[in-house]
This record gives structure tokens, sequence and C-alpha cells, in this order.
């Protein structure tokens, strides 16, 4: 048993099995065998052999209810069903242990796994509490370092979805904008069309002259609405791309062209006013000729 122990405080636990292993199978070794059992599943656990470590938690949980290590032996199977990634069951283990036994030394791991079993289900703001309280509670602790750890990790994931949630917001909302841009731009096309077809059927007559004018006052402020259209683009776009992975620089990327093409349609717009006033400087009474920029 003395073997065993030195090798177990050593963390050579796989030559410490055979040795507690011997310990049970001695008849006259009986005094030992309750820890012997609860050193072997320690062991086991400690190598990753669950199973066995399960086996011989439970024949010691069964059968040595009355030993003194048996608040630890209930702790460590919290652990053993955590490791087993029965996160629900452990959770309910180390609750129960912590009820039984709140003055138990392992009490501020048992609070610490408890954290850990509602973090794995995904109870966030519960184990957040957990290990608050470990913080406040028990501030020699061992795992008070490993608590603040978590508590900035839910603090982290917390913001992240949070990001993802406006992220997810902007990127709807550019597509509206963007697809309300694509709207407004169409009926101005159209309706720089119809201007250029009423300009080119215009007399000089004073009262077709103020026509022109008009026509192009309101092709000004379509142009300006379009600018501020596209401004709101490009401020949609570069709150769509916070982080810097592949998929998001893909993302800012497609953005970037996309605003580029907003940009080009813009000139398209002033080339267009251009014309206007090509119509009107010469060309209103729909002579024959060669509009400024027409090669390009």
């Amino acid at each position: 048993m003395q073997e065993g122990l030195d090798f177990f405080r050593d963390g050579q636990y796989a030559r410490a099995i055979p040795l507690f292993q011997s310990v049970l199978s001695a008849p006259s070794a009986d005094a030992q065998k309750p820890v012997a059992y609860l050193l072997l599943a320690k062991s086991f656990m400690a190598t990753g052999k669950l199973d066995e470590a399960e086996r011989n938690l439970e024949f010691y949980l069964a059968n040595y209810p009355g030993s003194t290590d048996y608040a630890e032996a209930l702790y460590q199977k919290g652990r053993l069903l955590f490791l087993q990634e029965d996160f629900e069951s452990a959770l309910q283990v180390f609750q129960g242990f912590l009820s039984n036994y709140p003055s138990s030394t392992f009490a501020s791991s048992g609070w610490f796994w408890v954290g850990e079993s509602l973090y794995s289900l995904g109870k966030l703001d519960e184990a957040l509490t957990v290990y608050q309280k470990i913080i406040r509670d028990y501030p020699s602790s061992v795992k008070v370092e490993a608590a603040q750890y978590k508590i900035s990790l839910i603090q982290l994931r917390r913001k992240e979805t949070e990001l993802s949630r406006l992220l997810k917001w902007s990127h709807e909302d550019f597509l509206r904008s963007t697809e309300e841009f694509q709207n407004r731009e169409k009926s101005y096309l159209q309706a720089i069309e119809a201007y250029q077809k009423r300009l080119a059927t215009a007399s000089s007559s004073a009262d077709d002259q103020k026509t022109i004018a008009d026509l192009r006052q309101q092709l000004a402020d379509k142009v300006t609405e379009a600018n501020q259209l596209a401004a709101q683009v490009a401020r949609l776009g570069s709150a769509a791309a916070p982080g810097p992975s592949d998929q998001e620089r893909a993302e800012e990327e497609r953005l970037a062209n996309l605003q580029r093409l907003l940009a080009a349609k813009q000139k398209a717009l002033a080339l267009k006013e251009l014309y206007l006033n090509w119509i009107q400087s010469g060309g209103q009474q729909g002579q024959a000729g060669t509009a400024p920029g027409a090669s390009k």
C-alpha cells in the first residue's frame, strides 16, 4: 500500500494500479481495502480508463458508506461523470455532495465543477454566478484562478454573441438598403430616359428652357439622393465585417466590390447629367452630333 501511495503521489498512476490491486487480493488487508478501492478508482481516472474507474468507485460507494473518505468518493463520482460528459448527472452529484458536506475540504472544488457542468450545458449565466461565488467565498482556493479564467471566457462569449447579432442585423439592413438603392436607381434611369426624349424634341422657347431647367434640377436631386444611398451602403458595409476570419474577409471583399460598383453607377448618373448639359447648350433642337465623352 505504501509503495502504491508513493507512486500515486508522484503521478505514476500506471505503476500504482497493480500495487493497489494486490492490496485488494490480499486476505489480510481488509482494513486497507476501502482506501485501495478509492485510490484505484482515482488512478484509473487519471489514466483515462473511465470504465474501470467507475467499477471500483461504485463498489466503494456501495460497500463502505461509513468510510472516512466517503465524502471525497462522492466528489470523485461527480468528476467521473463529468469526464464521461454526463453533465446533468455530474451536476446532480456535485449538488448532493455540497448539500451533505458543505464544510468538506473539497467544497470549493465541488463548486467549481458545478460551474463547469453548467458551462458545459450552456447555462452561462448560472455558471457565472457559481464562478463568482468561488472567488468571493473561497479566495484561497486553488480553483480561484480557473474560475477567473472561466468568467473571462463567459464575458468574451457574451461579446461574441452580441457582435454576431449586430453583424446579422447590419447585414440584413445592408441588403435591404442595397435593394432599395437598386430599385431607386432603376427608376432614375427610366426617368432620365424620359427626360432625354423630352429634351430631344424641345424647342427654344422660354417655356421649353424652363422645362429643361426643371428637368436638370430633378436630375440633380436624384443624383444627390443616390449619393446618400451609396454612403449609407458604405457605412453598413464597413460595419458588417468586424472579424479577421477568412469568411469575414471574403464578406468584406464582396462588400468592397459592391461599393465600387455603386460608385461606378454614380459616375454613370453624372455622365447622364453632362449629357443633359450638352443637349441644352447645343442639341436641344435634336441636331445630330456627338455628346461629350460619348467615345468613352
